[in-house]
């Protein structure tokens, strides 16, 4: 599998729940539940870049292509994640993040049976192209979107939704086996 993180870093996201969003990233590698499903798997490995987003023309990667094979190599992985700058920027581009990460798995060298985007945020695209343009588009190529609403703080920036979830499941997610 290709899998791509894309992590909202938008103005509305605090430092706290960057922190969160990150460290969540890192302990997820390092579970128990992911180191099995790694070795039941059928090929015992999956290849994984994470980035960061904020608005259409803004994302920056943050680790770039790495193969995750055991503890170990996962270990490398949520290290890069934990160590890398902070940063904040404009907007909410969730269509952007999709476009982004559409174009890292078309560059990426190895090749998986299954490519998927985890796309997590704390409010609704609000910027760029319409995201479920994007979503389609994406999932036209047989790309699988989940979505990882944040959804701790009420941020009060006037893009707020009632039920971030929803829109998540409505707006964002697509493909074989999509979550939210």
């Amino acid at each position: 599998m290709l899998l791509v993180l894309a992590v909202d870093v938008s103005f509305s996201i605090d430092l706290e729940e960057l922190g969160l969003q990150r460290e969540g990233y890192a302990q997820a590698l390092l579970s128990d539940e992911f180191q099995r499903a790694l070795k039941e798997g059928g090929n015992g490995r999956i290849a994984v870049t994470y980035f960061e987003w904020a608005a259409f023309n803004d994302q920056r990667v943050i680790v770039p292509w790495r193969l995750i094979d055991g503890i170990e190599s996962a270990k490398v992985v949520a290290d890069e994640i934990r160590q890398a700058p902070l940063r904040r920027a404009a907007r909410t581009s969730i269509s952007g993040a999709i476009q982004f990460g559409r174009g890292l798995l078309r560059e990426a060298k190895m090749k998986g049976l299954r490519r998927v985007i985890d796309v997590s945020g704390d409010g609704p695209n609000n910027n760029g192209e319409g995201v479920i343009r994007a979503r389609d588009e994406a999932v036209a190529e047989g790309i699988t979107i989940n979505g990882l609403p944040v959804m701790i703080k009420k941020q009060g920036f006037g893009f707020d939704i009632e039920s971030l979830d929803d829109y998540y499941e409505d707006c964002v997610i697509g493909g074989a086996g999509a979550f939210v």
